[in-house]
């Protein structure tokens, strides 16, 4: 029982120690700004697709098909994926008027 009241002492501490100094600490924000995208713009798959180079996305093309891969390159009229899911082996371009929709995981 003993050693349960020294844990809680502690804590109470840690806490004290927070409130006291907290007031003139401060804890910068962890998440990092996303650069913006004008949505209405005719190209703005690409310049997503541009932003994401060296991560992974799923591409969902207008034909229904699904392609997740990491973005390699990007340029005026296609993408480069590498590393694609389930496909490993294989690289794949496409063409970004055929580009439905890009699926983006958000950061932790």
């Amino acid at each position: 029982m003993g050693h349960r009241h020294g844990r809680i002492g502690f804590s109470l501490v840690v806490v004290l120690w927070c409130v006291l100094v907290g007031g003139n600490v401060t804890v910068p924000f962890a998440q990092a700004e996303e650069p913006t995208v004008e949505l209405n713009g005719p190209d703005v798959l690409r310049q997503i697709l541009e932003q994401q180079v060296g991560k992974r996305v799923k591409v969902k093309l207008l034909s229904g098909q699904d392609l997740d891969g990491k973005v390699a390159k990007v340029g005026t009229q296609a993408v480069g994926l590498t590393e694609l899911l389930g496909m490993e082996f294989y690289d794949a371009t496409v063409r970004l008027d055929q580009v439905a929709a890009v699926i983006v995981r958000r950061g932790k």
